[in-house]
This record gives structure tokens, sequence and C-alpha cells, in this order.
């Protein structure tokens, strides 16, 4: 309140007791704070009902005071008009808030609710006079002196329990918060046994599958070794060694078939422009030039001949233009001599080869193709489920790490709004 009507007196300094000590378990806590909780509203209540039968007395106490001074001229007839004029205002103003505030009706205290509305009713009404009281200060302290010491006897006793009653509403709602913390606490705790119970569970499947994982990577092992062992693999290795070896063969082969045409790629290129040869054979003559081994086969051979006899003979009559005609005539007939030659090597190697890859039936390769992919889906199967459990472990590690720390945060909130001093013991 301002100018000094209503100040709240300071608070008196407790002596200091030692806690009552006290163990219990965690299931036990809920109870503990139901039973803080309803003690500390009891005792609000009846706190607030004791101040009410107090205030009651003031209010009527400062009523007659009003009345009072309401009778009571102050002795102003002989000052400045002016100054009279304000006297007479400030008291009258007094009086009317003194008046109508004493009387107003406080509501009954059944519950905490009621408590909260009873201060807020009280307060209002302390305010209104208090503020009144403090607007008009100088009047009441100059003109009305004999007034003013009771008035402010009775309001500092009306504010002061007042006062009280609005701090332990304050100390009320905290506790009601810190009551609430530890409720979600003790969720937090049953979540997390829950949680470390699931993780447990499913480490324990997951180490079963684990181990079955392993049988199963053993047994593919198993069965891609005795595939390996086999006489018929052997001789699958044994073939695609050949064929390998057989490649070599192709290269050289296509290297001296190359070598030759080579030789003679100029006077063919000049002929594809000159020649009238049909679609087919002026397709034959441009994948000659390209690449000589595909087109060398028993079914070209006269064609081929026929295209290399007519590239002669452009070179004899001067269609086909050449350097040195004569080197040009010795090549292309060089050419024609080693025809035969050149497709008996080549029917010779594809005969080798498809013999050799016939000869490969001896062994399914599809068979260990799907041992080694079996085998790999579940070497990547133990391996993810590994880090799955890995994970897990470093969960279940830092969830059980965590329940302490929860047990030692309601020790703290329950040490707070209790004068007992309790100890959370593990469950049995």
């Amino acid at each position: 309140m301002v100018f000094g009507w209503g100040k709240k007196k300071s608070e008196k300094q407790e002596p200091e007791m030692a806690p009552q000590k006290k163990q219990i378990l965690l299931s036990d806590v809920p109870n503990v704070v139901d039973e803080i909780r309803s003690i500390r509203t009891k005792t609000i209540i009846a706190e607030a009902k004791t101040f009410k039968n107090k205030i009651k007395p003031s209010c009527e106490t400062i009523l007659h005071i009003a009345i009072d001074l309401e009778r009571d001229t102050l002795n102003v007839d002989d000052i400045d008009i002016h100054l009279k004029r304000l006297v007479e205002r400030g008291k009258k103003e007094v009086i009317s808030i003194i008046k109508r505030e004493s009387i107003v009706q406080l509501p009954e205290i059944n519950s905490y609710d009621d408590v909260k509305i009873f201060n807020a009713t009280s307060s209002k009404m302390l305010k209104k006079i208090g503020d009144a009281l403090g607007r008009q200060s100088n009047v009441i302290h100059i003109f009305a002196k004999k007034y003013a010491g009771k008035l402010k006897g009775d309001l500092k006793i009306m504010t002061d329990g007042n006062d009280e009653i609005t701090s332990i509403i304050t100390n009320h709602t905290e506790l009601v918060t810190k009551t609430e913390n530890i409720l979600d606490i003790i969720s937090d705790i049953q979540q997390s046994r829950k949680l470390i119970d699931n993780l447990g569970d499913q480490e324990k499947q997951d180490n079963k599958t684990i181990d079955e994982l392993v049988a199963k990577i053993e047994h593919d092992k198993e069965e891609i070794k005795n595939i390996k062992n086999s006489s018929e693999y052997t001789e699958f290795l044994h073939i695609n060694e050949k064929l390998d070896s057989l490649s070599t063969e192709k290269n050289k082969i296509k290297d001296e078939i190359e070598h030759q045409f080579t030789k003679i790629s100029r006077p063919l290129n000049k002929y594809v422009y000159v020649s009238s040869l049909d679609k087919p054979q002026k397709k034959l003559l441009l994948n000659l030039i390209a690449n000589p081994y595909n087109e060398l086969i028993d079914s070209n051979k006269r064609d081929i001949i026929q295209i290399l006899e007519s590239t002669r003979k452009g070179i004899q009559s001067g269609s086909v233009s050449v350097k040195d005609t004569d080197k040009s005539l010795a090549q292309i007939d060089e050419t024609l001599s080693f025809i035969d030659t050149f497709i008996e090597k080549i029917a010779s190697f594809n005969n080798s080869k498809n013999d050799l890859e016939n000869k490969l039936s001896v062994f399914s390769s599809e068979e260990l193709r799907q041992k080694e992919s079996q085998l790999t889906r579940h070497q990547n199967d133990k391996l993810a489920l590994e880090t799955k459990i890995e994970s897990r472990e470093n969960e279940l590690r830092n969830t059980t790490e965590l329940i302490p720390k929860h047990v030692k945060s309601l020790e703290s909130i329950l040490n707070q709004i209790s004068a007992v001093q309790y100890t959370i013991r593990s469950e049995e």
C-alpha cells in the first residue's frame, strides 16, 4: 500500500530443526505427495478461516472510525475556504470508500478455490481503502491525526494477515507445480523401466537371430566348399582356363587378319565409291574394311573373293587409283591366297571354343552363384543386426543410467516440499 498505509510486516525466522529421515519405495511416492498436498490444503483453509474471523472485527472497527470521522468537523471553519473544501472533499472520499468496502460480503471458505476467491476479494477491498487513505494522506495526518493511528493499526492487522494468505497461496501454487513434476518424473521412470524390459526382450530375440544367422552362414560356407571341392567344379575351372587361353589365340588370329587387310584398306575404301555392288555386298565390303575377322566365314567366301577380284580389276583399269599399282595388285593377290587359311583358322577356333563351352555344362554355375548370393545376404543380415544390437545396447545403457538420476531428482523435490527428508530405495 502507498504512503505508509498497510505495509507488510517483516517475516519471522523460524528455529531450524533437524529434519526427520524416512526411507520409502518409489511406489510410495504418489501417496506421500497426496498426503503432503492434502495437509497443505487443509492448513491453508484453516489459516484463511482464522484470518477471516480476525478481519471481521477490524472491518467493524474502521467502519466506526469512519462514522466518528464523518461526525467530526475537524475544526476547519477557521482555515482558508479553498483548503477547507479540499479537506472536506478528502474526508468525504475516505469515509465513502471505508463505508462501502468495510461491509463487503466476504465469501465462505470450504475449499482451496474458496481461499483464492476470498484472498482476491479481501485484497481488492484493502487496496481500495489503502489507495483512498494514500491519496488523502495529508488530510488524515494533518486534520484528522487522532484517527490516523487507529486506521493505520487496524489496516496493518488486516493487510499483514492478507499478505500471509497471499504468500501461502503462492507457496501452494509452487507446491502443486513441484508435485506435478514429481508425478511426471515417476511417469518417466515407469516408461524407462518399460523400455528397459522391451529392450531386454528384443536383445534376447536378436541374439537368438544372430545365432541362427551364424549357423546359416556356416552352412552356406560348407555347401560352397563342397561344391568347389567337387570334380565337376575342378573340371569347370580347367575348361575356363582353356577358354581364357583361347582368347589369346583369337587375338593372334585377329591381329594377323587385320594386318593383312590393312595392306589393302586404301584400294578397298576407294572401291566403295566406284563399285556397282548390290546392297548386301556393299555392306559386306564396308564390314571387311572395319572388322574383317567377323566377316571371314565360309558363307561369305565367294562374295569376299568376288569383291577382292573386282577391286583388282578396278586397279588394273584405273577406276581405283593407287600410288603403286603393282604393289597394290600383289597385296590383293596375297590376301586372296590367305582367304581359305583365314577362314579355316577362324572356323577351327570357333569349333574349339564351342566344344569347350559345351563341356561347361558338366557343372551348374547357377547353383554356386545362388549359394554365394545366399551367403552374402546372410552375412549382410548379420552385420545389420549387429549394428542394431549395438545401438540398442547404447540405448539400454543410457536409459538404465537415467533412472538413478530421476530418483535423485525425486528425492530433491520431495525434500523441498516436506519437512521429512525422504530417501527412495529400490523396489525389491
